[in-house]
């Protein structure tokens, strides 16, 4: 749906806030739901000499139960209380808009497509 636009911002550096900017231009909505604390998960690697640590996120909206998915690449450090996620660059790597269809009268029941 919006990977032509995502395609531009994949492989740049920039901190979460600025891709949140990014991703509500492409998309149009406005993002609900930003955490990167407490809504990543450290991705497991293949080497663990990698300079490099792979997190995933997401961005809820507030105009629709769709998501976009976020992986990117940051600076490996010691501990997980190092991170600063508000104040570190991190590497875009990809950007996955997920579309959801909910019953109208039961937004509990979400069924991704």
């Amino acid at each position: 749906m919006h990977e032509n636009k995502f395609n531009i911002v994949e492989g740049r550096v920039m901190v979460l806030e600025a891709l949140k900017q990014e991703v509500q231009e492409i998309t149009g909505m406005t993002v609900r739901h930003f955490d990167a604390l407490k809504s990543r998960v450290v991705a497991q690697k293949p080497n663990p000499d990698q300079h490099f640590e792979t997190f995933n996120m997401r961005f809820d909206f507030e105009e629709s139960a769709d998501y976009v998915d976020v992986v990117f690449t940051t600076d490996k450090k010691t501990k997980i209380d190092d991170y600063d996620f508000e104040r570190d660059e991190v590497k875009v790597q990809l950007l996955s808009y997920r579309r959801v269809e909910a019953p109208q009268d039961n937004e509990s029941k979400k069924v991704e497509e």
